[in-house]
């Protein structure tokens, strides 16, 4: 599903009331080769770095980049194409469901993503402690659609 995608980014928020992209993310992105708003990205980095604050370098480049140059050709997908959880819910997807109205949750979850979404960003941050249970959502997504995953990672 990816290879269609073309001089594309994904919105990470969107305004309810306009559905206008509030933030971009840099997680995931498709452009040709030489975009001018590959440059532009690369141009930023460098003159603006700072490792001090969380998302300049990222999230926050692209969107403002992007911002300055709304004459370019760029998708922008609204936050469902890959971001279909915000970062301060993704532990969320990593639990078993416990009980009946739970199992209903994940499965609507679940059936939600693998229609929706090119893919799911699990907020490293936020996830990488986080152990996938057996018929967690992420469980049932990896379950399904990994290609190459040892049998440690799912059972």
């Amino acid at each position: 599903p990816l290879s269609g995608l073309r001089n594309a980014i994904g919105a990470q928020a969107v305004d309810a009331a306009t559905g206008d992209w509030m933030r971009l993310n840099n997680a995931v992105m498709a452009f040709d080769r030489g975009h001018p708003l590959l440059r532009e990205f690369i141009a930023e980095f460098a003159a603006t770095f700072d490792g001090s604050k969380w998302g300049h370098n990222g999230p926050y480049l692209v969107s403002r980049v992007t911002r300055r140059m709304p004459e370019l050709d760029v998708t922008v997908l609204p936050p469902r194409a890959f971001y279909p959880v915000d970062w301060n819910k993704i532990g969320g997807l990593f639990m078993a469901p416990k009980d009946r109205k739970e199992e209903k949750w994940v499965q609507a979850k679940v059936d939600n993503i693998r229609g929706g979404s090119f893919g799911i960003h699990l907020w490293n941050r936020e996830s990488r402690g986080i152990e996938m249970e057996e018929g967690s959502v992420i469980r049932r997504l990896i379950s399904a659609g990994c290609l190459f995953c040892n049998s440690s990672v799912v059972a």
